[in-house]
């Protein structure tokens, strides 16, 4: 990695304040208000963290060093299990999903729409439910037309076997499906119960009660055929 230049404060127009492109303030703060969506989360958020980036002036009196934030550069708002997750995992994965309020360059940003992803999870299980009910009916079909068109004893056997290998299919693409939507539904409740757990803590910390929440898990049966956990689904 190439070394950056390095150059000295300047002062600015008055002549009573440093600045520099690397001084910079970053401010955070809670909001309260109607519900929110936001980024990568399936629920609307009544309480949010909103972390701002401003350029930042430097002046000195009274010996002591006064910093003051300037123009804001960005400002994005996170959902409080968000900011627990950026807090508790530096260096790890490839980033926490943010929702970009403002940048220098556009001073609101679209507002981004209710969308919850747990949507997308059930429509890809139905596409793959009805994909695995017409291959087996499809194989069935066939089994039936070489048993009653007594095609042979190779030909039915062909069918039977096509019959089998969908059911199969069946049976993983199936329990791949159920964990797909599993996972899907752990992630809302992991959401929630953060949230709701930074609410207790809240309530806590300003009036000294005591008090616990647990959230149960979410949990469904293994489905019939071979077990695929996590496995990407077969080709129909």
């Amino acid at each position: 990695m190439s070394r950056r230049p390095i150059q000295d404060p300047a002062f600015d127009a008055e002549g009573d304040s440093e600045i520099h492109p690397a001084f910079g303030v970053a401010v955070v703060t809670r909001r309260s208000g109607s519900g929110r969506s936001l980024f990568q989360s399936d629920l609307l958020h009544n309480e949010t963290i909103s972390l701002s980036v401003h350029q930042a002036t430097r002046k000195r009196d009274l010996n002591h060093d006064w910093v003051h934030p300037g123009r804001e550069l960005v400002e994005i708002e996170i959902s409080l299990a968000q900011w627990g997750s950026l807090v508790s995992s530096m260096g790890l994965g490839s980033g926490v999903p943010v929702t970009i309020r403002r940048t220098e360059h556009d001073a609101f940003v679209p507002e981004i729409p209710h969308q919850p992803r747990t949507a997308e999870s059930l429509r890809e299980v139905r596409e793959v439910t009805d994909r695995m009910y017409a291959r087996v009916k499809a194989a069935t079909a066939a089994l039936h037309e070489a048993i009653h068109e007594k095609k042979g004893v190779r030909a039915t056997k062909e069918a039977l076997s096509a019959l089998e290998n969908a059911v199969a299919g069946a049976g993983s693409n199936a329990q791949f499906t159920v964990d797909s939507l599993v996972e899907a539904g752990e992630q809302v409740v992991a959401q929630a119960r953060a949230d709701i757990e930074a609410h207790v803590l809240e309530v806590v910390r300003l009036t000294g009660a005591k008090s616990s929440i647990e959230a149960s898990s979410f949990d469904a049966p293994a489905l019939p055929g071979p077990a695929t956990s996590r496995e990407e689904p077969t080709d129909a």
